[in-house]
């Protein structure tokens, strides 16, 4: 990635963004959705200014659910990461990313590391690129947890 001291690095990054059925329904019912289109624009502005980022693809799950990663654009994009084509993935936040605590604290904290893979979540201001790793690991996790109880709530209260 990077040669010498006054080369930048450059990341080929994945944006990824996923839309469950819970939030078309939110959006139905005059609760704030977030669309394909928000997050992507989000994503994209954040990344305008940073020539370090090459965005080699854009990955949309529209209608997934976030508590499992049995998603087809989630899979195309791990498979891209597993060839090499991949060593960044930019997402709006973690609950975008996934809503199951354990799986996708594996993804952060385990696979993309070992794979090479930076790990940013915009919104919530989470860069495995970036210092102070211990506390926005700590930060993630938290994160994590509570969108995986989120989840389990919903399902107790939806009809």
């Amino acid at each position: 990635m990077q040669n010498n001291a006054n080369e930048m690095a450059v990341f080929n990054t994945a944006i990824y963004v996923r839309l469950s059925k819970e939030d078309i329904v939110a959006a139905q019912s005059g609760r704030e959705s977030n669309s394909i289109t928000n997050q992507k624009q989000l994503i994209l502005d954040f990344l305008k200014d940073k020539p370090e980022f090459n965005i080699v693809s854009i990955r949309i799950d529209d209608g997934y659910t976030g508590t499992n990663f049995d998603r087809p654009a989630f899979q195309r994009m791990l498979n891209d990461i597993k060839v090499g084509r991949i060593n960044c993935v930019v997402v709006k936040d973690l609950s975008r990313f996934g809503r199951n605590y354990l799986e996708a604290g594996n993804y952060i904290e385990k696979i993309f590391p070992f794979l090479g893979v930076r790990f940013i979540a915009v919104a919530d201001g989470f860069d495995t690129g970036a210092g102070g790793n211990e506390t926005k690991q700590m930060v993630s996790e938290i994160k994590n947890l509570v969108n995986d109880m989120s989840v389990s709530y919903t399902h107790l209260t939806l009809p």
